[in-house]
């Protein structure tokens, strides 16, 4: 039978294809099969960022009289258009490729036995279906644009000042600055966030699938996750995801911080939350191995533990009970070895994981998601003593 890797890797592509990809192929955003990522950074900022200054000069609030009625102070929209829609960008090169080759893995290393090539093909055919249908990317549109209107609700309803509306004595009106942020920005942003959780939800869901194959697992595989431990190398690149909220959180507290005296203490519970809630979303998908891993290491151990006990009745018979030959020395044997060897391997397949990532990997994708947060530092602790501490780490 046919190996299936090659012919199911354009199928498993998660940073190209889908009706959005196409379209900015047609409108020439993606040209070919490049990435065009510096292309379509550009294109992004002249379609958000630009518009939004151009607006809010005219409009006069560039510079408003207050820090939170003035666009260019506006800390958070800094990270979202500069950081965080690059990253979302990046993420297709940095995610895509590493999920791509996870994915061919399962037939390359030959954890897919022969007789489940078909059903590999039919896993990857769902996720190219999947991918290259109208109907979900449609229902992201709409999400992203319910989202902000309701932002748009928000803002009339509140009491405070933002460059996004405009109080006068007659009433409320959203600044055209707001308006473009609203209905174009925002929407556009989101679409692309929310089009990289529906990709998720798809690798998921083949990931899923090949894990009700009769899988060639092994118990005491270096990785200590029975072979399936490359996933949670591959997912620790969802750290530019992460990355990029993280920069958008960090920088809305940075503006809380600075021109409304807001306490950084108060932000320790949510950005816990959120570092939490990071590896849950991007490490979560792992966990539909976990029955099959449990079988995998319940059934080793029992098969090491008849091993071992045929092993010792004969090693007893033959050493202790004086049953071995005449000719033999026990000095240099290499029964005893492999005795010890046999319980090293008992052991080892003991401390198998139940995860297909390990405490490395999870923190790998923390530390990236909480990179953001380190310029926040100098706003509660002075330089000199982060200079300080870091020099008593370093020494």
């Amino acid at each position: 039978m046919t190996l299936p890797a090659m012919a199911s890797e354009s199928r498993l592509y998660f940073e190209r294809g889908g009706p959005a990809y196409k379209l900015m192929q047609r409108l020439n955003v993606v040209r070919g099969d490049d990435p065009s990522i510096a292309r379509r950074i550009v294109i992004f900022l002249a379609l958000t960022w630009i518009p939004l200054v151009v607006l809010s000069l005219v409009e006069g609030i560039a510079l408003g009289p207050t820090p939170e009625q003035s666009f260019l102070l506006d800390f958070a929209s800094y990270a979202r258009f500069f950081v965080g829609f690059p990253m979302l960008i990046l993420a297709e090169s940095l995610i895509g490729p590493r999920l791509t080759t996870a994915g061919l893995h399962f037939v390359r290393s030959g954890l897919v036995r022969e007789e489940d090539y078909p059903a590999f093909d039919s896993a990857a055919e769902k996720v190219a279906a999947r991918r290259e249908a109208l109907l979900p990317e449609l229902v992201i549109l709409g999400i992203s644009v319910l989202g902000a209107w309701s932002m748009t609700a928000a803002l009339y309803a509140g009491q405070g000042t933002s460059w996004h509306v405009i109080r006068t004595e007659s009433g409320v009106r959203l600044s055209m600055a707001g308006v473009w942020y609203l209905l174009v920005a925002v929407p556009l942003l989101q679409f692309m966030f929310y089009r990289w959780i529906w990709r998720l939800v798809i690798w998921t869901g083949f990931l899923r699938d090949l894990s009700r194959l009769n899988l060639r697992l092994a118990v005491v595989h270096p990785d200590q996750a029975a072979g399936l431990g490359f996933l949670g190398a591959a997912h620790v690149s969802f750290g530019a995801l992460a990355f990029g909220l993280g920069s958008v959180l960090s920088a809305s507290a940075a503006f809380l911080v600075v021109f409304e005296g807001a306490d950084m203490e108060s932000f320790k519970i949510p950005f816990g939350a959120y570092l939490v809630l990071v590896n849950l979303i991007f490490l979560g998908p792992l966990l539909v191995f976990v029955p099959l891993l449990a079988r995998t290491r319940r059934r080793g151990l029992l098969e090491f533990s008849a091993l071992a006990d045929r092993y010792d009745h004969a090693f007893m018979e033959k050493w202790i009970r004086g049953k071995s030959p005449a000719d033999e020395p026990l000095l240099g044997t290499g029964d005893i070895q492999s005795l010890a060897d046999l319980g090293n391997s008992y052991q080892f397949a003991r401390q198998m994981k139940l995860f297909p990532f390990s405490l490395q990997e999870v923190i790998k994708l923390s530390v990236i998601a909480a990179a953001p947060m380190l310029p926040l530092l100098p706003l509660v602790m002075p330089v000199e003593q982060i200079l300080k501490v870091l020099a008593k780490a370093l020494l």
